[in-house]
């Protein structure tokens, strides 16, 4: 059996000779034996102890074996561990109830020992897979903590319970600034350890509770129940000093080193927008959206910074507050409100964003738009032809160059689609790539024409 452990089996059974033979003999094949003399003494152990598999008599006094099983699959804490019936009798039925009800076997009295040890073996061994594969599915490979699917669901559970208990909660997203110039200069392999290091800073500084997750290629996000805004700031803030005080071994290639490798430390920080929960059903998807907005204003405003999505808010209604209609008339005779006018039409471009991007530039602006139309305007045909070969590193950095340069200059459509493209190539979630490309081809089409209609693009 491989097994790093000493497995403790419960054998509940009232027959005191039936406890004897099993304890003399499972002892010998190295496990630790509790027993039990019914159902009800039996719930009571498995309230107390960490049992790994259980040997249940099928007929006893008091709770039966198969109202015990049904007992113990009801529980939380005892619903997952493995139950084979012992019973004295063949009865078929009896054998399909035990099976229905959760039972992982059924063995016969008397017993055989071989093969009711190569049972239990098999049980455990499938207790060890099963176990493993959740594991596997709720974790990122990577860096060990939550992946996207399971820091979802654990997020949306603690969003109802707050909602239910009155309590408050916040969300923050991190994404790693200029993360793509590690892969750049030092390989994917020190991004690799960068993530890593990254991923352990978040497990040793936010609470125990707080769920942490990795919800794309270099953004996490951590949901912090029962947290207002100014401890979830401090929380946060202190994270972000973490990082900027660390220093992350790295190994980089060396071709003048004769063990071709070359170890340094480089520096990393970390830019974070938070929002609190409002009142009234909400699901983390939707709070994701709010802090990635204020993520993108620390992005855009410097970096290394901890930005509340209440601040980005407030911003933007002073400024609906401020703006001043243009008169029409004033416009024709101003061709400065024109060109606003014009620019702000671009079909698939937040005109503000991009402007903001360039200090208001408007001359800069538009000779960004005609170098993004002329380097990026084939990327559609490119993505496809890359789909279509299964050539998945070009998907990538095709997918990820566009997602920089499409955030960019305001197309925040294509932006958010092609990031949704490059997080289903980071997961190897290949069935998604057809449908995300349809949506992707579309939204380039429409920026690119676009431009085309507005400027001289030849």
């Amino acid at each position: 059996m491989i097994l790093d452990k000493e497995y403790r089996i419960l054998v509940v059974d009232d027959a005191k000779d039936t406890q004897m033979l099993l304890e003399f003999d499972l002892s010998a094949a190295g496990y630790q034996i509790s027993c039990c003399d019914g159902g009800e003494d039996a719930l009571v152990s498995l309230g107390t102890q960490e049992i790994d598999l259980i040997l249940l008599d099928m007929y006893m006094p008091g709770l039966s074996g198969l109202e015990t099983l049904a007992k113990i699959k009801a529980q939380v804490i005892s619903a997952e561990i493995p139950v084979i019936m012992l019973s004295a009798s063949t009865d078929e039925d009896e054998v399909v109830a035990a099976l229905e009800l959760g039972a992982g076997d059924y063995v016969t009295k008397p017993y055989v020992t071989k093969v009711l040890l190569a049972r239990m073996r098999t049980a455990i061994r499938l207790m060890e897979k099963t176990a493993q594969l959740e594991y596997l599915a709720k974790t990122d490979f990577l860096t060990g903590i939550n992946n996207r699917g399971s820091f979802f669901e654990l997020s949306n559970h603690a969003i109802s319970l707050a909602s239910r208990a009155g309590q408050s909660l916040v969300v923050a997203m991190f994404d790693i600034d200029f993360f793509k110039q590690v892969n750049d200069n030092y390989g994917h392999d020190a991004g690799d350890q960068v993530l890593r290091v990254f991923s352990q800073g978040m497990t040793e500084v936010f609470r125990g509770y707080d769920i942490i997750g990795r919800v794309g290629g270099e953004e996490f996000a951590v949901c912090l129940p029962n947290t207002n805004r100014k401890n979830a700031n401090i929380a946060c803030e202190r994270f972000r000093y973490y990082m900027e005080q660390l220093s992350v071994g790295i190994i980089t290639n060396n071709n003048n080193n004769n063990n071709n490798n070359n170890k340094r430390n480089i520096n990393i920080t970390v830019s974070i927008g938070l929002v609190l929960a409002p009142k009234g059903p909400l699901t983390i998807d939707e709070l994701l959206k709010q802090a990635d907005r204020a993520l993108y204003y620390a992005k855009e405003h410097g970096r290394n910074q901890v930005v509340d999505d209440r601040i980005v808010a407030t911003i933007d209604e002073r400024d609906k507050t401020v703006a001043s209609p243009i008169n029409t008339d004033d416009i024709d005779k101003n061709n400065h409100f024109q060109e606003n006018i014009i620019m702000a039409n671009y079909d698939g471009i937040d005109f503000d964003i991009g402007i903001s991007n360039v200090l208001g530039d408007e001359a800069l602006f538009k000779e960004i738009l005609v170098m993004f139309y002329q380097d990026h305007h084939l990327d559609g045909d490119k993505l496809q032809r890359a789909i279509k070969q299964q050539d998945f590193d070009s998907v990538k950095h095709l997918a990820h160059t566009l997602k920089g340069v499409a955030c960019s200059v305001g197309a925040m459509d294509l932006f958010e689609v092609t990031k949704a493209l490059d997080i289903a190539v980071n997961y190897d979630k290949k069935e998604d790539f057809d449908s995300l490309f349809s949506q992707l081809s579309s939204q380039i089409n429409r920026v690119m024409k676009g431009i085309e209609l507005a400027l001289d693009v030849s």
